[in-house]
């Protein structure tokens, strides 16, 4: 069995100008390094990637990838796991992390991925159900325990984010570890 590090990819969805999801994402990455630090945690950005819209001859499935694609695809087949960081937008997630998840297929498969959202009162729900919807899709097992971060605008200001406790990253990690041991050991003896 394969003992290294479980690693996690974790995915900013937002693209816009003034955005908080990078905020949200940088927090979110300093309460996990300290609650599972036997983890590797790796950053993309969305914005950074300066993607067109999906117009790929070949769907995904079918693995028949361009250059832009399987520069995608390194840092997503690399990971364990996801944790997706979105915002919601009109009631579902921004079109620039779908536009992202649409580049690629195979890489998602038998991982499972955590949901960070944020947003008005609702914390961003709406585009958690969408995403476990979208994940469920490309293979991906979201896991139960979410981090809601609603009335955002309360919460991230120019000294970062301001939330009271990480009782829920601590609950969201442990379970999003849990299934990451499951499946790698899963994906190994399947020769996946």
């Amino acid at each position: 069995m394969n003992e290294e590090r479980p690693r996690i990819l974790v995915i900013v969805g937002t693209v816009r100008r003034g955005r908080t999801g990078r905020a949200i994402a940088d927090w979110y990455l300093s309460q996990a390094r300290s609650l599972e630090p036997q983890v590797d945690y790796e950053l993309l950005d969305v914005a950074d990637l300066d993607l067109p819209i999906f117009d790929e001859p070949t769907p995904p499935l079918y693995r028949q990838y361009s250059a832009l694609q399987e520069r995608l695809a390194e840092p997503v087949a690399r990971a364990d796991g996801f944790v997706l960081v979105s915002g919601e937008y009109n009631r579902s997630i921004p079109g620039s992390l779908k536009n992202f998840l649409d580049y690629l297929y195979p890489e998602w498969n038998r991982k499972p991925a955590a949901l960070v959202t944020y947003g008005g009162p609702g914390g961003g729900l709406r585009a958690a159900e969408h995403l476990v919807q979208v994940m469920g899709n490309l293979g991906v097992c979201v896991v139960r325990d979410q981090v809601s971060l609603p009335r955002v605008w309360e919460l991230v200001g120019p000294e970062g984010v301001k939330v009271p406790d990480a009782t829920a990253i601590a609950a969201q990690l442990a379970e999003l570890r849990w299934w990451i041991l499951a499946l790698r050991r899963a994906r190994q003896g399947a020769g996946v």
